[in-house]
């Protein structure tokens, strides 16, 4: 050590940081990560509420849907949801549920022609187009969820340090 030259508070910087770290555990950030995400599922849902039936949606030979479809309809299946957390890695998804899973693929993509045996003696469906609901949504909010997710994190890291600090 240099003459004149004394280090203390390195124990308490120790714990200081320990602490700060306890602050923003696993449950903490799930919290922050699912609010960070709800805008971009609420936008989701926001874009799929007119796929329900718009008009065109089915030809005069089919049977024409009356009230909500067993399963619910595909705005009211999305959900954001955990897949794997563990202490260095989460991972989210905004995802669907019941009816909306076998769904969304098909409305977000569109299908090619193809022939449905079991569906009134079976015929040749003409396929449907796309209509992108998921992507859009994506798109517009992509920034806004590392951006909440940022500010979240910030006050739970700085409140934490606020409060640990010696009086």
């Amino acid at each position: 050590m240099a003459k004149g030259f004394k280090l203390s508070g390195d124990a308490q910087l120790r714990n200081t940081m320990q602490q700060i770290g306890n602050a923003y555990g696993g449950r903490e950030m799930d919290i922050d990560i699912e609010a960070a995400l709800e805008p971009l599922r609420r936008e989701t849902e926001r874009n799929a509420v007119p796929l329900r039936n718009f008009a065109g949606k089915h030809d005069p030979f089919f049977p024409q849907p009356s009230g909500a479809p067993k399963g619910g309809h595909l705005d009211e299946g999305v959900v954001s949801v955990k897949i794997r957390g563990t202490a260095k890695v989460r991972v989210w998804w905004v995802t669907f549920t019941r009816r909306a899973r076998y769904l969304a693929h098909l409305v977000e993509f569109g299908t090619a022609p193809h022939f449905q045996p079991r569906f009134k003696g079976g015929f040749r469906h003409p396929g449907a187009r796309a209509h992108p609901f998921f992507r859009p949504a994506y798109d517009s909010q992509q920034g806004n969820v590392l951006t909440i997710l940022g500010q979240r994190a910030w006050l739970r890291i700085s409140t934490a340090a606020f409060r640990s600090r010696k009086k």
